[in-house]
């Protein structure tokens, strides 16, 4: 870490973060492993961890790019914002703001948002509120991560799928919508990466 470009003042609050946090150990070896030095704005995500009340972002880049890699995809960047090429010929829309992004075998791209929202009412607005982060990405697969509270039966009661399906039915874009006491997988056979474990 010491080597990496996050800043020295930024690299004591961290390590005492992580130190305290329940996945620090996880999120320590991750970084201390190398495997996303010279990604695309790791620094960036590391550096994010400095802040211990914004913490769970940074720690759902990380894992997810674990898993990623885990797979086998080595093509991982993080913080992806407006107009940058994420392929020959597309560029990303000037609203565009991916926590992870990756680019699989074939050479599609994935690119994820991570969201925390307290207050299961406001989970559609919310989404409608950040939808062009996605949207305008330009990437083939775009998954929108959502962790909330409340249950299955809370948000069946709030039409919350329903409602996300035609939002997915309008953009493209899939939800992985994590509550209490399950997931909500928007469309059920949409083609996620990793498979089954966002």
């Amino acid at each position: 870490m010491r080597g990496s470009k996050v800043k020295p003042n930024d690299l004591e609050r961290v390590l005492t973060n992580l130190a305290e946090d329940p996945a620090g150990r996880e999120i320590a070896n991750t970084i201390a492993s190398g495997r996303f030095k010279g990604a695309e704005n790791f620094d960036q995500v590391v550096s994010s961890l400095s802040h211990a009340d914004k913490m769970s972002g940074g720690v759902e880049q990380l894992r997810l790019a674990n898993r990623l890699h885990e797979m086998g995809v080595r093509d991982i960047s993080f913080e992806i914002k407006g107009d940058v090429e994420i392929k020959p010929g597309v560029r990303t829309g000037e609203r565009t703001d991916l926590d992870v992004m990756a680019r699989d075998a074939d050479g599609n791209v994935h690119g994820y948002q991570f969201k925390e929202i307290q207050n299961p009412k406001r989970l559609v607005k919310k989404v409608f509120d950040n939808i062009k982060q996605l949207d305008e990405s330009g990437a083939d697969f775009k998954t929108f991560v959502v962790d909330t509270k409340g249950t299955l039966a809370d948000h069946q009661a709030l039409r919350a799928q329903q409602r996300l399906t035609e939002v997915y039915g309008n953009t493209n874009i899939q939800f992985i919508i994590r509550v209490e006491d399950g997931i909500l997988i928007i469309p059920p056979n949409g083609k996620f990466m990793p498979e089954g474990t966002l």
